[in-house]
């Protein structure tokens, strides 16, 4: 008569099988969920960065205060992050404006004021001609946007707006833009746009 193993010893073997291919389950759907996790975790954190980024659009900042701004410009539309701060507003010099070039009209109407921007590059990319000191802007205290000198000769020596051509991960830099301000009026705020929110620019507050 053959020997067969007792049917007590088979249910034991089945049910540890059972339990091990259960429990290979549970690994592997717990590594899947651990991956999603992971991964829902790496959006959100890209998500909340990007919006740290241009937090401050729509804000007046204090003169001289940082902000950080998503980049989207230049010759090859290459997106990045910038770290961007208005130093100073000073009063220009009429005498410069002529040595510069700028119209008649201009000189004998207008005062200049040298904004200065400075610029670091936080993100990973090199940026090539970046054009970091287009977006500045500056508004006077009648809420009009002040046109920035355009002179064919040269710029002002005295504020100097030259971009970089290539601005590395890690590289800073200040540049100076000419602002033709009415003459009455005062700056009030310098203007930046920020990354996508051209519309919502963050700015700052011009003291006396």
């Amino acid at each position: 008569m053959p020997n067969h193993p007792p049917r007590t010893a088979r249910s034991g073997t089945a049910l540890l099988c059972a339990l091990g291919v259960t429990l290979l389950g549970l690994a592997t759907a717990g590594c899947e969920d651990d991956t999603a996790a992971a991964s829902g975790r790496q959006q959100s954190d890209a998500t909340r960065a990007d919006v740290a980024a241009d937090s401050d659009g729509g804000r007046t900042l204090p003169l001289g205060e940082p902000t950080s701004i998503t980049y989207k410009s230049g010759s090859d539309h290459m997106r990045g992050a910038l770290r961007v701060t208005a130093v100073s507003v000073r009063k220009g010099d009429h005498a410069e404006l002529r040595t510069a070039g700028a119209e008649p009209s201009d000189v004998r109407t207008t005062q200049p004021y040298y904004v200065t921007m400075a610029f670091e590059n936080i993100g990973e990319n090199s940026l090539h001609y970046p054009f970091l000191n287009t977006p500045t802007g500056l508004e006077d205290t009648s809420g009009v946007d002040d046109q920035p000198l355009i002179a064919a000769d040269t710029e002002v020596a005295a504020c100097p707006g030259k971009d970089p051509d290539d601005f590395a991960a890690g590289a800073k830099v200040s540049l100076c833009k000419v602002f033709l301000v009415p003459n009455g009026a005062r700056p009030s705020r310098v203007t930046y746009s920020t990354g996508d929110a051209t519309k919502r620019p963050v700015s700052w507050k011009v003291t006396r």
